[in-house]
């Protein structure tokens, strides 16, 4: 793994989306995290904003 894909999830799971979407994982948690709990992590995060994206899309249909 590049130390740009290192960061990138890092980023990724410590960042809190403004309106409360996100883990917001400390640093320091996110350190501890062993690789194949933070692999699940970033995969199942990018499952949940891709499902938030579609409900979004939905509700502005019905508008």
């Amino acid at each position: 793994m590049s130390l740009d894909a290192w960061r990138e999830g890092l980023f990724h799971l410590c960042w809190h989306q403004h309106g409360g979407s996100g883990l917001q994982l400390s640093f320091a948690d996110a350190l501890e995290l062993p690789v194949s709990d933070r692999d699940w992590f970033l995969e199942r995060i990018g499952e949940q904003r891709t499902r938030e994206a579609r409900e979004l899309e939905k509700a502005a249909r019905r508008r």
